[in-house]
């Protein structure tokens, strides 16, 4: 197991930690155990929900580690590789095909809010800042900020953040549509792991279907996106699963899904 990710997996849960204390910035390793736990994940039978959050008290994730930056400076194509590898990590886990959820608390900025813009759903306490403050340093998010967070909250009030590297509270975050829910301080890893308790009894099957629906729909036109639910809908009727589930209801039951 890495030194900067700890995963805690139970009744088809898996918990990410990201220990790299004091603020979990976003660094080379950060980087790369978060591409090979998101691999592995994506492929243990036993993990139907996946929810990340940040070890400590102060963030989530502060932001990129700044003090790697300098290798990038008057070097063409540098930067250009660092977005690159980010966006492979980020792309890995947007297109994870199981639910996941980032429980958020304290600074979410930068690259840790770029890196909670890939989960599928965000779940803050009432301490939260979010920001992409990137602007006050002459650059600009290159993790898939500037194409998430458009999509998630709309162009307008997305430019806002970030032209202004302005944060916002847990409530405003709320408002935008940011973040899914609000909840008392401490309280969001407890929050994202009911949602995720109650997901992670659906049918697996089902549930990656339905989002890669949803993910694959937004980015086509509604005939597009209609014309691949139906597919996908046929399919989910070939499973095992669906056969419980429509069975158990007609025999007014609770489903025992075996995610086949």
């Amino acid at each position: 197991m890495s030194d900067v990710i700890r995963v805690d997996k139970s009744e088809g849960i898996a918990v990410v930690t990201i220990t790299n204390p004091p603020m979990n910035v976003l660094n080379r390793a950060v980087v790369e155990a978060l591409f090979e736990t998101f691999i592995r994940l994506e492929h243990d039978d036993e993990v139907v929900a996946i929810v990340a959050c940040g070890a400590g008290e102060r963030a989530f994730m502060a932001g990129a580690d700044i003090k790697e930056f300098p290798d990038a400076l008057g070097q063409p194509g540098r930067a250009r590789q660092l977005a690159l590898r980010l966006h492979e990590v980020m792309n890995l886990i947007d297109r994870c095909p199981k639910p996941t959820i980032a429980a958020l608390h304290g600074f979410v900025l930068g690259g840790g809010l770029e890196l909670a813009l890939a989960f599928d759903m965000r779940i803050c306490d009432e301490t939260t800042q979010l920001g992409l403050p990137e602007i006050k340093l002459g650059i600009f998010p290159g993790a898939g900020g500037t194409q998430r967070l458009p999509r998630l909250i709309g162009e307008a009030k997305a430019k806002e953040l970030m032209f202004t590297g302005a944060s916002v509270s847990a409530e405003d975050a709320f408002a935008i549509g940011l973040v899914n829910r609000v909840v008392a301080r401490g309280e969001a890893l407890r929050e994202a792991e009911h949602v995720a308790s109650v997901i992670a009894k659906r049918s697996l099957p089902a549930l990656s279907r339905l989002k890669k629906a949803i993910d694959e729909g937004l980015a086509g036109t509604l005939a597009e996106g209609v014309l691949m639910e139906a597919e996908l809908f046929d399919e989910v009727f070939q499973t095992d699963d669906s056969r419980e589930g429509i069975t158990a209801f007609i025999e007014k039951r609770e489903p025992a899904f075996k995610n086949r």
